[in-house]
């Protein structure tokens, strides 16, 4: 018995034997080829007129980044530069920072640990809906959380769509 537990440790630390590194990048090239969902991500910029909206695109610039970074982790999903070829749609739609309470038994917070939060509206087809993701002390904490959120709407969409599709 001990001796197969240590035959499995070796397997796994070492990989399986035959298979090259080259072997294993072909695997990666084929899981990024079967990504099924293109999503396309943008913000629509504030009018010139209105009050500060060079900075609100600066800051929807940034969301847009950080949102592109975050849902590009997510398994499944591929980010796309072209608006005509995405499957969903993500509009940052605002960026804010809410400042958290003072510190601890009346203090002074030394980090910051204010929420930061970024709204989003997806749209799908005919589908859409109004995202937000928070996150305590950066952006790409909101950012990670509103791919999260973005992730589960896509996954139930399409547990629909093929309840539907087997419906019909």
């Amino acid at each position: 018995m001990a001796g197969m537990v240590l035959m499995l440790a070796a397997v796994c630390a070492l990989g399986i034997p035959g298979r090259t590194a080259q072997d294993k990048n072909k695997d990666k090239v084929e899981l990024d080829k079967h990504l099924s969902v293109h999503v396309y991500v943008f913000a629509s910029d504030v009018p010139a007129g209105e009050p500060d909206a060079q900075q609100t695109n600066a800051d929807r610039a940034e969301a847009v980044r950080d949102m592109r970074e975050a849902l590009r982790h997510k398994a499944g999903l591929a980010i796309v530069d072209d608006r005509a070829s995405a499957d969903v749609l993500v509009e940052v739609v605002d960026r804010e920072a809410r400042e958290s309470p003072d510190g601890g038994f009346g203090g002074v917070s030394v980090t910051n640990l204010g929420d930061k939060i970024i709204r989003l509206h997806v749209v799908s087809g005919d589908e859409d809906v109004d995202i937000k993701g928070i996150g305590q002390g950066t952006w790409g904490r909101a950012a990670k959380d509103g791919a999260d959120r973005v992730l589960k709407w896509i996954a139930r969409l399409e547990q629909k769509k093929k309840r539907l599709g087997s419906n019909l």
